[in-house]
């Protein structure tokens, strides 16, 4: 891999052509086609990591038995998340050679295609992989900063970018539970029991020496070190982080005995989600933060798109003129802010609501009508289920990950697909940013 950092104009040229049928196909599947994609921004979570923390040191008052061991340092990409993101470059490759948007010679598809990823071991890590299934042979090239160096793209929180308003940020979360930060646990008191009992076993009582999550105490504050505006400290901060610790144990392919000490059944795992979607629909997709925490982001997509329909350069654009297949590595809170700024949601068998899965991805595709040569915007989930990571199934056109097309709210139409006219998504994006938080540039 050759790693660099200023953003380079690709002289190259890719077909333009058929529907990509996976991301939302036509209610009569022999219909013919009214649209064609021109462009392709993927938005993608990292693949499975080992967990950001030491869990025995940062969770072990909470659980009877250590915490399994991990063969990679802390919140790296492990083998088995590069395979996962290989093999989802594969697919993003099949499905845009069918849809006429990359030839399938890697040669060629090179300088059509962009890899920007922020600045951490396992996101950089997971664009190279995600290149190497794209352009298979070829030496892929990465846009990122020096590692451990804070990109304002993707966490402008961290990269100390624009001036946030952190009691606005706290009071915008409060002002969706009603005032105390309690009121969430006690809401799902189901889900923290099941948590309480997969940690300490048996009936889930406390045994001595131990604590209950239930007593960790609660607070709202920034968390610059997480990149987040306001954290919700307490019973949910750490439900969510030892659900996601279950999740990448289950997606790594640990033996069943090992996920959970295996007291955590696959029922019990999709009702966990529930709590770790919760931490993230309140300290992301709260609409204030989001906007400080995406607004960089989600401009420099839209000036991409617009790109691509011109066809001209846009300031601001992640990539050249040429550019035709955009892949932006980041992480889960990157989605679930731009979920909270666009207002949108979804969902995939297996989850809960808004789920941000190791490899999820959110595919902004621009297409071309063929009746009348508007451009509209279609928007989806797309990520191998929980069972194809642990598996290492590959994803296929033949055998797809999930995908979940996503209705935008005031842009989408009722057709399948949802799909939303440029200017109106135009019209949303720039009525949701703050510009305060907008660099005049994506690098």
């Amino acid at each position: 891999m050759r790693l660099v950092f200023s953003c380079c104009l690709r002289a190259a040229s890719c077909g333009l052509a058929a529907l990509s049928a996976a991301a939302a196909p036509p209610a009569n599947p022999a219909a013919e086609p009214d649209s064609d994609v021109v462009m392709a921004v993927i938005v993608t979570r990292h693949g499975v990591r080992s967990p950001l923390v030491d869990a025995n040191k940062a969770f072990g008052e909470y659980s009877a038995n250590r915490w399994p061991e991990w063969t990679v340092p802390a919140g790296n990409l492990t083998a088995h998340g590069k395979r996962q993101m290989e093999l989802m470059g594969a697919y993003y490759r099949e499905l845009y050679v069918q849809a006429g948007l990359l030839s399938g010679r890697a040669e060629k598809d090179a300088g059509c295609i962009t890899l920007r990823a922020d600045s951490d071991q396992r996101t950089i890590e997971t664009a190279r992989d995600i290149g190497s299934g794209l352009l298979p042979g070829a030496d892929p090239v990465v846009l990122a900063r020096p590692q451990a160096e804070p990109d304002p793209l993707f966490e402008p929180v961290k990269a100390d970018f624009g001036h946030p308003d952190f009691a606005l940020a706290a009071a915008s979360l409060l002002g969706r539970i009603g005032g105390n930060p309690a009121n969430p646990v006690a809401a799902h008191a189901a889900a923290f029991a099941t948590l309480q009992r997969i940690l300490v076993g048996g009936d889930g009582r406390v045994p001595s020496g131990k604590k209950s999550i239930l007593d960790a105490p609660v607070s709202l504050a920034p968390d610059r070190g997480s990149g987040v505006a306001v954290a919700v400290n307490g019973p949910l901060r750490v439900a969510m982080r030892c659900t996601d610790d279950f999740v990448l144990e289950y997606a790594e392919g640990m033996p069943l005995s090992d996920v959970g000490w295996g007291r955590l059944s696959r029922a019990d795992l999709t009702e966990l989600l529930e709590l770790h979607s919760l931490y993230f629909d309140l300290t992301q997709s709260t609409f204030y933060p989001a906007q400080v925490q995406i607004s960089n982001l989600a401009s420099h997509i839209l000036e991409t798109l617009e790109q691509g329909a011109t066809g001209r350069a846009v300031p601001g654009a992640v990539c050249g003129p040429a550019g035709r297949l955009v892949v932006l590595v980041g992480h889960d809170s990157n989605l679930a802010s731009l979920a909270g700024l666009m207002g949108v949601s979804w969902w995939m068998d297996g989850t809960q609501m808004d789920p941000v899965l190791p490899g999820g991805s959110l595919v902004f595709e621009l297409r071309r009508s063929r009746s009348d040569g508007h451009y509209l915007v279609r928007l989806a989930y797309v990520c191998q289920t929980l069972e194809q990571m642990r598996a290492g199934d590959p994803p296929t056109l033949r055998n797809p990950p999930a995908i979940a097309p996503i209705f935008i709210p005031g842009c989408s139409d009722s057709a399948p697909g949802y799909d939303a006219p440029l200017n109106r998504v135009e019209n949303l994006i720039h009525r949701v940013i703050d510009p305060a938080f907008v660099a005049p540039a994506s690098s």
